[in-house]
């Protein structure tokens, strides 16, 4: 089945601004330039509690309709897969490009701060979301005309989720989920962090976002050292000669005399306590 860009998936255009996101999020590569490893959380948190993995991050520009000469960018954008909306982190976006939001109650529009001009209008939808139709990001825009369009299974909505997102029992065979640095650890003999990070990025290999290896121990066990322990040939042939004292405590029951500790002296020799 042929699809024509006239016909875009409204996926890719459509973009919500939200004032409780910290980062701009899009459940679709296309609209990421340059994708990389994401250096923070593993998952974001919805309004649920729920936490969705993100897989790697990038950025990428909004052209305005209103003023081409005036591109919108869109740093610390993620990838989260099982996010079918676009989101625009309000703060962010605000900060990045110097404008700020007016709420109405049809409508929304981005200003410039310096101008005052009108750069993004969006409308109020029927789900009580403002959205910013139809805009092009710079990733977007550079996608062919035609494209093969691949049946997916559908999507199912999590009901107890934020009514923004859903959840896809699977997504289409572009997206590339990175692997974890746990496993290459594995793949590549357990070398550590500091040379797999090397290796991983001379490649340009995608890794997950993860700071820290999960426990490994084969690790433990191939790289563990003690020295040799032989039976000691002291004798000890007087009482009083060695005494071993031993500390124990707090007691969660005290004593009759209200202590919660006490301690022991054994003689080495009679072994009397």
């Amino acid at each position: 089945m042929i699809l024509n860009s006239e016909n875009q998936d409204p996926n890719l255009t459509t973009w919500i601004p939200d004032s409780g996101a910290s980062f701009h999020v899009t459940g679709e590569s296309q609209n990421i330039q340059q994708l990389q490893s994401f250096e923070g959380p593993d998952q974001i948190y919805i309004g649920n509690g729920q936490g969705l993995p993100v897989q790697s991050s990038g950025f990428t520009q909004i052209c305005s309709p209103l003023n081409p000469t005036f591109p919108l960018a869109l740093n610390k954008l993620l990838l989260v897969l099982s996010v079918t909306k676009n989101l625009i982190s309000v703060s962010e976006f605000c900060k990045d490009n110097h404008v700020f939001f007016e709420f109405h109650p049809n409508r929304c529009v981005v200003k410039s701060q310096a101008t005052n001009e009108i750069l993004l209008h969006g409308s109020l939808g029927p789900d009580g979301l403002y959205v910013f139709p139809q805009l092009q990001t710079s990733q977007s825009a550079a996608q062919p005309s035609f494209s093969v369009l691949s049946m997916s299974p559908s999507t199912t909505t999590n009901k107890s989720a934020d009514p923004r997102f859903s959840v896809q029992s699977s997504k289409p065979s572009e997206h590339v989920t990175p692997t974890s640095q746990t496993l290459w650890h594995l793949r590549l003999g357990h070398p550590n962090s500091s040379v797999l990070k090397i290796v991983l990025t001379h490649c340009n290999i995608p890794i997950s976002n993860k700071n820290l290896f999960e426990f490994c121990a084969a690790c433990c066990v191939g790289k563990s050292h003690r020295l040799p322990s032989s039976s000691s040939q002291t004798v000890y042939s007087v009482p009083l000669e060695l005494v071993y004292s031993d500390p124990w405590g707090p007691s969660n029951v005290v004593s009759t005399n209200g202590f919660s500790y006490y301690i022991s002296f054994v003689d080495a020799f009679s072994k009397f306590t």
